[in-house]
This record gives structure tokens, sequence and C-alpha cells, in this order.
């Protein structure tokens, strides 16, 4: 059996979500294939897979990963990738393997929230601590609770620009949390991100492509406050709300990569282009995680 597990995407309020903000998030049309493959070493190298295996008791154990995105790029990949893994040995429920990926994560990072193992794991838009949508589940970690819900909506053409840094959501996330933990000032940004993702899910929902993008434009310019963003990534912002209806940086930050909500495509890719960055031209979907004999 071969683990088609896709990517995904924070359309608004990362790092605000990991306090108990609302986020929404989005799996894209952009998906690896995962395979346990047998190995006389089983070396790995990473510890979110050696944690992975070892929860599942498996030795002499090498995972193969064929995707076109990088690593780091801040689509989810470790979460998208301990989902596999386990896929691959047990049959969860959707919710089940939401919570078991996040604990693996969250055992080997110390920090972080449950909204790329949920979004992976359910499909489509999902809404973390809002008041739109269909219920999902509920995580909880530390004091903390995240509560999940699915936006039925139509999918958003997108392109994502992988800036050419990896960037450690680790790292990231403890330097907003210093901001955090200093005072007033970061927790009204986190409370006006929280305000921009329920205009947001309107705006999707609505399927208002020039609302998203102002939305988009100013949930970014509130994280650029915490000093996540890059010099690459404000140029790839700047073409990307020239030529399109906005931009943002998606996950945690330092690196990684920008999502556009495009209006003139083509010149969009051009200029893209000569940047020489890594371009996907995609859309969201709403298929989650799912497993097929090959």
């Amino acid at each position: 059996m071969v683990v088609y597990s896709p990517h995904k995407v924070i359309l608004f309020g990362e790092h605000a979500v990991v306090y108990g903000y609302p986020a929404l998030s989005a799996t894209v049309d952009l998906f690896a294939k995962i395979y346990l493959v047998p190995s006389r070493s089983g070396l790995q190298y990473t510890p979110f897979v050696q944690r992975t295996l070892s929860y599942l008791g498996l030795s002499n154990i090498y995972v193969k990963v064929e995707t076109s995105v990088p690593s780091g790029s801040g689509l989810g990949t470790s979460s998208m990738i301990i989902s596999g893994i386990i896929m691959s040995e047990r049959d969860y429920s959707k919710e089940k393997l939401a919570n078991e990926a996040f604990n693996i994560e969250y055992s080997t990072q110390g920090l972080g929230s449950p909204i790329d193992t949920s979004t992976i794991a359910a499909g489509g838009f999902v809404l973390t601590n809002g008041r739109e949508g269909i219920p999902l589940w509920k995580i909880e970690k530390n004091g903390v609770s995240w509560n999940f819900s699915s936006i039925p909506t139509r999918s958003i053409e997108m392109v994502i620009v992988y800036s050419g840094s990896k960037g450690s959501t680790r790292e990231q996330v403890a330097k907003v949390k210093k901001f955090y933990e200093r005072g007033k000032f970061a927790k009204d940004i986190m409370s006006r991100i929280g305000s921009i993702t329920e205009d947001g899910v309107k705006a999707v929902t609505r399927g208002d492509a020039t609302r998203v993008g102002e939305l988009m434009n100013e949930n970014h310019s509130e994280l650029k406050v915490f000093g996540i963003s890059t010099d690459t990534i404000e140029k790839i912002v700047s073409i990307g709300r020239e030529y399109g209806y906005g931009a943002k940086l998606t996950g945690a930050g330092g690196g990684g990569a920008v999502i556009i909500i495009p209006k003139d495509k083509e010149k969009l890719l051009k200029k893209l282009k000569e940047m020489n960055v890594i371009v996907f031209d995609t859309s969201t979907t709403s298929a989650g995680i799912f497993k097929r004999s090959e």
C-alpha cells in the first residue's frame, strides 16, 4: 500500500493558533507518496521519523518519500510524513490519526499546534477555533484546546513559491513565544490576526478573491512584526501583491514558502521565474490523506 499525503497551507492565523486564536488552513493539490521499505540498517535522519517508527514499534524500516516540495517549506512536511507513516501501518479514524500524529510531532519539537495534522487528515478547508463550519474534533494539550471544523467551499487557485531557504518551525515558534510572553503588545497582534482569520473565512466562503487577498496582506503585515519574514520572502510578497490579489508567508516563517492568490497569472509566473525560485501553480483540494494499492 502507498500513502498519498497532501501538503497544506495556512491562509490565515499561523502563530496565533498556537495560543488558541482561530486559523484557516487547507490542503493543496501537491501530494507526496510515502512508502515503508524494508532496510537492514533502518537508518533515518530526521528525529520525527525516528520517533514515529519507535511509536509504531518498527525497526529495520526506511521511509521513502516522493515529493517535489522541499522540506522546511512551511507546507506541513513533517506532519505529512508522520501521518503517512502511521497510516501505512494502522487504520485510524481521521480524528485519531490527527491526534496521534500531533502527539508525535509535539514530543519531537516540544511546541506547536495540531493544525497541520488535522488539516492533512481532514482535507479541504479546516477552521481552527472558529465559529463557522461543520464540527470535526477537539484536541487539547497543556491547557490549550483547539476545536476543528470543516469549511465547505470551492477550491481556490493558488501559486505557492518556495523562497529557497528552510524555515525551522521550532525556532520561529520559540521566537514568537518570547514576544508573546513579554506583554500586551504581542497579544494585541495575535487578537488582530484572529479577527483577520474570522473575516477571511467569510471571504473564502463567498469566493471573494479580492477580499481574501486583502486580508492575506494584512495578516502578513502583522506577522512581520515578529521578525519571521526574510528579504527574499518580502520580494516574493511584493511581486505577489503586484500581479495577484494578495500574498503572505505561510507556516512558521524564517524561510519557507509564500502563497499568492493570482490575478494576472502569466505575468506573475514570468516575474517569479526571473527570481529563480521554485514555483507551484496549484489550487486547494478537498482531499485529505489516503492510501491505495499500486
